[in-house]
């Protein structure tokens, strides 16, 4: 069964607006949601593409405010097929600095975001034959890094969230699982490693001998929409060039 309507939530900039733009280049239906109005605007009108793609929205830390969202993508795409959560932010700091607020908006977007979402998108999918889940994680969930640990914690919880839902929407016909990139070309990098000499330290770890691109991930995430993908689910797939795991010498 085809596959053809979409929703990306956090899709207005970075990996998410990578996966909206080829999505939609793939003949799809495609809502995006965001809670950054000018930038949602800005994608409309540079994909040249107003009557495949949809824009809502959202703070995604807040239940009344998913849900209102999930009711206009309702009355446009009647339901959805594909489901990404991409909406995430950070910020550096270390333990010892980080305030109670940082701690809780990071974890509000980042996991009850997601909570929220797939909460309420799952009656439009439940409705198909079959559809696909695919949350934009972290490497960070596995090496603490990425920011500080309310990011690292939060998106370790994401992998939590994921692997606690795999039984219960296998039997849907619904799968799920979590890409987690590792420094990635985004602005979210570039707040993190503002510098050139910043990020060709990071290059000389990444056993390929570069970055990640945003297309790197949104090629990564159509494969898992596809029915070619349906035997694979409730897994973590670290995309950082072999970084993480990277061999060391000595």
């Amino acid at each position: 069964m085809n596959r053809e309507n979409v929703l990306v939530i956090g899709g207005a900039a970075g990996i998410g607006k990578q996966i909206v733009l080829d999505f939609a280049g793939r003949g799809k239906k495609v809502a995006v949601a965001d809670i950054n109005k000018k930038a949602l605007d800005q994608l409309i009108n540079e994909s040249g593409r107003p009557n495949d793609i949809f824009s809502f929205e959202v703070d995604v830390s807040n239940w009344e405010s998913v849900q209102n969202m999930m009711t206009k993508v309702k009355e446009t795409l009647n339901s959805i097929d594909i489901f990404v959560y991409s909406a995430g932010i950070t910020k550096q700091v270390s333990f010892l600095n980080i305030d109670w607020a940082s701690w809780k908006k990071t974890i509000a977007v980042n996991l009850h975001g997601l909570f929220f979402s797939t909460k309420a998108v799952l009656p439009l999918m439940k409705n198909k034959n079959g559809g696909s889940i695919i949350i934009i994680g972290s490497g960070s969930a596995i090496t603490g890094s990425g920011g500080g640990i309310h990011y690292a914690a939060s998106k370790g919880g994401a992998f939590g969230f994921m692997r606690s839902l795999v039984g219960e929407l296998g039997k849907e016909g619904i799968n799920i699982n979590v890409i987690a990139p590792r420094v990635i070309e985004s602005d979210m990098l570039d707040r993190l490693y503002p510098s050139e000499g910043s990020k060709n330290t990071l290059k000389k770890e990444i056993p390929i001998g570069r970055l990640g691109k945003p297309s790197d991930i949104s090629n990564l995430t159509n494969f898992l929409s596809n029915e070619e993908s349906a035997y694979i689910h409730g897994q973590i797939i670290i995309a950082d060039g072999g970084r993480t795991f990277r061999p060391k010498s000595g």
